[in-house]
């Protein structure tokens, strides 16, 4: 087996960062210090997600419960009663894992991910990614709109992304990728992170624009826009459709989410540059002190997750996202990549304004 650790790309290579513009703000936002507001994914989502991850031959240990956690807003994942160290929790086969090869054998816009793999590097399998992610997405929102219960979805993700931080505050995400221009250099200028935020945010504007041209056709199928063949009936041609042939309507904002899912919760897969996201285990909360592991079978490439030590009845279940005495991340770097410091409740905006030693380099006294 092989040990699956945290892992963190910023989609270098794609471009210098003087040809890029900034990451688009939102039109709805009327506020520029709008306090975050958790919105906790509903109860029943994750009773949904446990059921397709059964359905599709996961093991879930009985012992199991998603409920609030302990630590912030959201959910985690707590055993309700002693289990010994060792035990199998759970295990995710592969096909239930979204890996870069989901997104390079898709049919619609597979070619084209490939194309940007090449030609990109490392950094455009995180792109190509999140390229698809946000086109599933999408798709998932379109099933959720015509009621595809009963018939065959456009997307097979929709229980997992249904309980997925695609937008700023839910399960209490907070993240850059979320903030507009203005919060960020209000906010940000001058400390720790400033420079990484700005980057990653000017590539995510980046990849918005290179991926709006791959992905716009599978969506517009789905919206009932144009024709599998790309045939448009004369009352589907509107001016509205004919000026956004390259980013159809919500796909930047899907694109963010879909960034922030990846630098958020994703695990290196195997032992190359490619990542993954892995179903239930990517929901555990984080603490310097876990008490599972994680390793991934090299026979079928199912993940399986056990108790790191004896756990008592009761208790949450804890990964360690990175260790926070590691030198290349600080605290300021752990809030660029997931959006939280950990051990610190307050708002990240409070100790921003307040130029915490945590985020603005201290001058050292005489």
């Amino acid at each position: 087996t092989q040990e699956q650790n945290h892992h963190h790309p910023i989609c270098h290579g794609l471009s210098s960062r003087s040809s890029v513009r900034r990451i688009p703000s939102s039109p709805t936002t009327s506020c520029l210090f709008s306090t975050l507001i958790g919105r906790p994914v509903e109860k029943s989502k994750y009773m949904e997600l446990l059921e397709w991850l059964e359905d599709n031959g996961a093991y879930i240990n009985d012992k199991i419960e998603l409920r609030e956690t302990s630590q912030g807003d959201g959910y985690g994942a707590f055993v309700t009663s002693h289990v010994d160290e060792d035990e199998l929790l759970f295990t995710i086969p592969r096909k239930l894992c979204l890996t870069l090869e989901d997104a390079t054998s898709d049919k619609d816009c597979g070619e084209e991910f490939q194309k940007l793999i090449d030609k990109a590097g490392p950094g455009g399998n995180t792109v190509s990614m999140a390229g698809y992610m946000a086109k599933e997405y999408l798709l998932v929102q379109e099933d959720l709109k015509q009621d595809k219960e009963d018939s065959l979805p456009n997307s097979r993700w929709g229980p997992y992304f249904q309980t997925l931080p695609w937008e700023r505050g839910v399960n209490n995400q907070e993240h850059i990728l979320f903030w507009e221009d203005e919060r960020v250099e209000k906010l940000l200028e001058g400390s720790l992170c400033y420079g990484e935020a700005t980057s990653l945010r000017e590539e995510v504007a980046l990849a918005i624009r290179v991926l709006g041209p791959m992905v716009a056709k599978s969506i517009r199928v789905a919206r009932g826009e144009e024709t599998s063949s790309g045939f448009r009936f004369p009352w589907q041609v509107t001016a509205a459709s004919d000026s956004e042939r390259g980013s159809p309507e919500g796909l930047a904002e899907a694109v963010k989410g879909a960034f922030v899912c990846l630098l958020t919760r994703s695990f290196q897969d195997g032992d190359g540059d490619e990542e993954k996201l892995v179903p239930l285990l990517d929901m555990l909360q984080h603490s310097e002190t876990p008490n599972v592991r994680h390793a991934m079978r090299t026979v079928d490439g199912t993940v399986e997750v056990k108790a790191r030590c004896e756990i008592e009845a009761g208790s949450e279940l804890w990964n360690q996202y990175r260790s926070e005495e590691e030198e290349s991340m600080p605290y300021s770097r752990f809030f660029t990549r997931f959006g939280f410091v950990p051990g610190v409740s307050e708002p990240m905006e409070n100790l921003l304004r307040d130029k915490s030693s945590i985020f603005y380099p201290q001058k050292a006294e005489v």
